[in-house]
């Protein structure tokens, strides 16, 4: 197994960094921390960083193949235009379900994007995931979630990965083409696969699945047949998401938090909440355009 260390990029501090995604158009990182209600972007060839404040809290942020960016706040997904002035709703989420918010997403390989959601008050599995076509409608794929996390699409666009944070397995799902149809084909891997829980993941060009361990201090990729192939070792207890680019797609960036850390953690570890980085051996894939 090949052994990496990341190291800060950007000192950012954020309290719930997560979200992240890789924008080629403009070489550039963006992500949100959620309960800061704000959004940042990196620029990676200037090596320079920018926030904006938003109105709400936000899982995630996408850039649009139409211009601007597609949020997840937490009931709803919207849209704004590039300054992230003006807000749109496209669609409202679980509006029944007070303890629930939306959590984690990918755009799908037809322009759509897929989320789950994640209940803030207790681990009892009453949310589910969804997807958003770029028409606007809005499909649920399947309930009994607790703590939506680890969407992520091989790069044929043949396979969904999905993993509940309280449950810890990675599943996969066999994909028919436009979205048809959405089969589970069993998992990729076990919760024991690697230190800490499963939180947000990418997929690289070779099909590894890099997932971001909360709690385990560490980023593992897990190759097509399950097995371990690098790990990541982090000055944080908490990476929360990951995403490749860079000029060649072979930077791995991720995500950190600071709250819900336990007693000492933060002495031990004062980088959580920075934006970290790594080069790795294998490329990502361009982002899939997305169209709503």
């Amino acid at each position: 197994m090949r052994l990496h260390h990341a190291h800060t990029v950007f000192d950012c501090n954020n309290q719930l960094g997560e979200g992240c995604s890789w924008s080629a158009s403009d070489q550039s990182l963006w992500w949100t921390d959620i309960e800061a209600k704000s959004v940042f972007r990196w620029d990676d060839k200037r090596r320079v960083a920018a926030v904006r404040q938003l109105p709400n809290r936000a899982a995630f942020v996408f850039p649009r193949a139409r211009g601007g960016f597609v949020l997840g706040f937490p009931k709803s997904i919207v849209i704004t235009d590039p300054t992230f002035t003006d807000f749109s709703q496209v669609a409202e989420i679980e509006p029944h379900l007070a303890q629930t918010r939306v959590n984690d997403a990918a755009i799908d390989p037809y322009g759509g994007i897929v989320l789950g959601t994640y209940n803030e008050r207790s681990r009892e599995p009453v949310g589910s995931v969804y997807r958003l076509a770029p028409d606007g409608e809005v499909v649920t794929l399947f309930g009994g979630v607790a703590a939506a996390n680890g969407l992520a699409f091989s790069p044929d666009g043949r396979i969904m990965y999905f993993t509940d944070t309280t449950d810890g397995t990675i599943r996969r799902f066999d994909l028919a083409p436009q979205f048809a149809s959405l089969t589970e084909i069993g998992p990729l891997a076990g919760a024991n696969v690697a230190p800490g829980s499963p939180d947000g993941a990418i997929v690289d060009i070779e099909g590894g699945y890099w997932s971001a361990r909360l709690r385990g201090g560490c980023v593992v990729r897990i190759d097509r047949n399950g097995h371990l192939t690098d790990r990541v070792d982090m000055p944080s207890m908490a990476p929360t998401c990951v995403a490749l680019g860079g000029e060649d797609l072979r930077t791995l960036f991720i995500t950190s938090r600071r709250i819900r850390q336990p007693p000492g953690e933060l002495l031990r570890f004062p980088e959580s909440g920075n934006l970290f980085r790594v080069e790795v051996d294998q490329a990502g894939r361009l982002p899939f355009d997305c169209r709503v």
